[in-house]
């Protein structure tokens, strides 16, 4: 599926903050399955050979609202692709002090 496609697959599961996504890329293709408790936990895709790309996530689906549902969509789709690109996602500055306050 292409992305358009992968949104609307996962935007008709509807994930729970228990659920767990997987997402994978090969080239422009995407799949991705959401598993919820009590399913076996899905170690990787079903294809022979490793995608390009992949993640796992968990938290809460934005369900109710489109706008935050792309947003979320976006960053998940750009975090897995550093895999690939070799791209740095730190939020955080290296001068910031730990711990974190905001």
């Amino acid at each position: 599926m292409d992305r358009a496609q992968l949104l609307t697959a996962i935007a008709d599961a509807r994930p729970g903050p228990v659920d767990v996504v997987y997402v994978e890329r090969r080239g422009e293709e995407y799949n991705c399955r959401v598993t919820s408790p009590g399913e076996d936990f899905l170690l990787g895709g079903g294809a022979a050979e490793f995608p390009d790309a992949w993640l796992y996530w968990s938290g809460e689906w934005p369900a109710e609202d489109p706008d935050r549902q792309q947003e979320l969509f976006d960053d998940l789709l750009a975090e897995m692709e550093t895999m690939v690109s070799g791209g740095d996602r730190c939020r955080w500055s290296p001068d910031d002090p730990w711990p974190r306050t905001h």
